[in-house]
């Protein structure tokens, strides 16, 4: 646009310089009339290049001289571009269309003379605008030229610029999608100090932590697995060994003394007890241990828990225990072994009443809510967001969890009791997660303990049958990271149960 500008106004600026010189020059032959000096002035203008005519006028508005039409001569031409020169007081430039032709510029220049500039007549110069439209055509492709080899190294450029930030990150991006995956020994290359350069050496930095940090932890749960074993080792034994040492003794003193009433009596007594306990350490380990197979039925959390509760009334009584249950009516019912569930549920209450051997109070409760779906897992293959979850909550006022016991509650083999297998809790950790539910415990030391159970609530698919009646099976001895009871003195336990 600017070029354009200046194009025109350098046109106009040259036809204006034309008129006006041939003004001045044929001032003296318009004012003596001198008509073949004027018309060789004039000749001497339409030579120039882009001239197309020169007409000069007298006083009166009558054509003087004219470069191309003789015939015109001594006439007052009536077209309104001549009336405007005529009527000019001043430079006047004019627009006009040369028929057969192109455009022009008419330029009319007033010749005043006398001491009173009076005016005596007008020159007219005709400038054709072919040549300036062809330039500003040729400037036009120019700047478009310009414009397209500036395009197209600014797309270049733009190329080059983005390879060299996108090629880095998508480098950076297939590393963090390595190490995503587990590749820690994934590398990025880096080229250049500036900040992708930087953050590419940070990143190969952080694999190499990263890796650092895995063999920690493999070697940690090599630890683990090795001390988990010691545990188990050692629970074992111990729960083994009493009995098979009481076994052992009645066994060489009836040897001794077969013939003793008061012996035999107690072999009959104490032999098939101390049998029992080791049949019930065993069958603890492989509940443990053995992939899970579950009766499912529609089940009423609280038909269970009432039961639960009757199983313990003695011993309640006998620690001076308050018990409370506060059941939400109507409870829908959850896909469950009943069975199962009964020995969870009798398993969380009886290590409640064993955290409180001087009394105090126990309260068991259970209700609804509404758990987001990526927070569970089901397998039933729906497609809701979230799903309604039964919760059972068992809380006791005994001594509460220090923080160093709380991380190894549902451990296989943890107890802090003189006695029990501390298979308990981790039985029923199993038993709640067999059935997609969760378990989790809260708990401040000198308030009391609070365990929350949840299970999912049956769904029309489950009724139905489509779900199958056991998970798929798990590893033995699994031993999630949980909270676990506090210290508390022993108590009798059904001989059902274990901890």
């Amino acid at each position: 646009m600017r070029q354009r500008q200046t194009i025109v106004q350098e046109v106009e600026k040259r036809a204006v310089t034309l008129a006006q010189g041939l003004a001045a020059a044929a001032t003296n032959d318009l004012l003596t009339y001198n008509f073949v000096g004027l018309e060789q002035k004039m000749a001497e203008v339409v030579r120039s290049e882009d001239v197309l005519y020169a007409i000069a006028l007298d006083r009166e508005g009558a054509v003087a001289s004219h470069s191309l039409h003789k015939d015109l001569e001594g006439t007052r031409p009536r077209d309104d571009v001549s009336l405007r020169a005529v009527a000019a007081e001043e430079i006047l430039v004019q627009r006009v269309h040369i028929p057969g032709g192109s455009d022009a510029y008419d330029i009319a220049v007033p010749v005043l003379a006398g001491r009173n500039q009076e005016k005596w007549g007008t020159i007219r110069v005709g400038v054709s605008l072919e040549n300036m439209q062809k330039e500003l055509v040729r400037t036009a492709w120019q700047i478009f030229g310009f414009g397209i080899v500036a395009m197209l190294l600014g797309s270049a450029g733009s190329v080059w610029v983005a390879r060299r930030f996108t090629t880095p990150i998508q480098r950076l991006l297939q590393g963090v999608g390595a190490v995503g995956r587990g590749d820690f020994s994934h590398t990025i290359e880096v080229h250049g100090g500036d900040e992708i350069g930087r953050l590419g050496a940070a990143f190969n930095e952080m694999t190499r932590q990263l890796a650092r940090i895995r063999d920690l932890e493999d070697r940690l749960r090599r630890s683990d697995r090795l001390a988990s074993l010691g545990t188990m080792a050692a629970g074992i034994a111990h729960d083994i060994r009493n009995p098979l040492t009481s076994i052992s003794i009645f066994t060489q003193l009836m040897s001794q003394n077969f013939q003793d009433p008061e012996i035999r009596s107690k072999f009959d007594r104490v032999v098939p007890r101390e049998l029992e306990r080791v049949q019930r350490v065993l069958e603890d380990m492989l509940e443990l241990a053995r992939p899970a197979s579950l009766n499912r039925e529609p089940t009423d959390v609280n038909e269970i828990l009432p039961q639960v509760m009757d199983l313990f009334e003695r011993q309640l009584h006998e620690q001076a225990i308050v018990a409370t249950t506060n059941l939400a009516f109507p409870m829908p019912k959850t896909m469950a072994d009943r069975k199962k569930l009964h020995r969870c549920f009798a398993n969380v209450v009886l290590n409640a009443i064993q955290a409180m051997p001087k009394g105090g109070r126990l309260t068991v409760s259970s209700g609804l809510f509404v758990a987001p779906r990526s927070a569970l897992r089901l397998t039933d293959g729906g497609e809701e967001e979230a799903r309604e979850m039964i919760r059972v909550t068992v809380t006791d006022t005994g001594a509460g969890i220090p923080p160093e016991v709380l991380a190894h509650i549902f451990d296989p083999f943890f107890t802090t009791k003189e006695k029990g297998t501390g298979l308990g809790m981790a039985i029923a950790h199993r038993i709640i997660e067999d059935h997609q539910g969760a378990i989790e415990v809260s708990s401040r030391v000198g308030e009391g303990t609070t365990f929350t159970l949840t299970l999912p609530v049956q769904t029309g698919a489950e009724v139905s049958g489509l779900l199958p009646s056991a998970p798929s099976p798990r590893p033995p001895l699994q031993q999630p990271t949980a909270p676990t009871l506090p210290p508390t003195a022993p108590s009798p336990s059904p001989p059902v149960l274990s901890r």
